[in-house]
Order: structure tokens, then sequence, then C-alpha cells
């Protein structure tokens, strides 16, 4: 139960989507393929606290977290297209779902790296 603390910041940040994703209309910039360019920042970032939920909270394999990762994120991001279906103003897109899912893939490899930079700073000290 207390592995489940890890995937607070996760939640959080996903409730956060799901508020701005209700929204009526959403903000035009004029700039083609910007909204992409959003849904990929966003979504790694949600990748990213995933993976923390799942490689704090698990003593699986890198495999078994990344898959697991992965696949929580894909679901939550077409979950999310889902969902703006039924808001008005708002439209479902296929693109914007396989976009989250590349942002989460793209979170999956940052956290990832980021650790393995850690690793390697804290052996340095030694």
């Amino acid at each position: 139960m207390k592995n489940l603390v890890y995937f607070v910041p996760a939640a959080l940040y996903y409730t956060l989507i799901f508020i701005f994703s209700s929204r009526p209309h959403p903000i035009e910039i004029g700039v083609p393929l910007f909204d992409k360019w959003i849904h990929l920042v966003e979504f790694g970032l949600l990748g990213l606290l995933i993976s923390f939920g799942y490689f704090k909270s698990l003593k699986s394999s890198l495999r078994i977290k990344g898959t697991l990762t992965f696949s929580s994120g894909a679901l939550l991001g077409i979950l999310d297209e889902v969902h703006q279906y039924f808001v008005p103003g708002r439209r479902s897109d296929i693109l914007d779902a396989t976009v989250d899912t590349l942002g989460i893939a793209l979170g999956i490899f940052l956290y990832w790296y980021l650790s393995q930079k850690m690793k390697l700073k804290t052996l340095e000290k030694l």
C-alpha cells in the first residue's frame, strides 16, 4: 500500500490533463501541428511520472516495468481522446492518441536516461 504514494504525482498530473480536456474550447495558436507538440510534451511528462511510480514500487525487470508504464500511459491517452469526444466543442483524434503514446514512450526513455545518469554520479562519488 505504501508503494501507491509513488503514483500520486502521475495521478495528480493526469487529473490536470482531464480538467483541461474538459474545457469546451481548446486554445488555438494558429501554428500547424502545434497541438501535436503540446500532446507530445504533455504525455511525455505523464510517461516520466508513471515511470517513477512503477520503477520505484515494483521489484520486477526493466521490461515489465516499461511495459506496464507504456500500457498504462497509452490507455490514459486513449481515454483522454474518448473523453474529449463527449465534450462539446472538442473532438476526438486518433493522431492525438498516437502522439500521446509516443510521448509516453519518450517519458519512459527520459526516466531511464535520468536514472542511469544519477547512478553514474553516485558511483563516481564512491
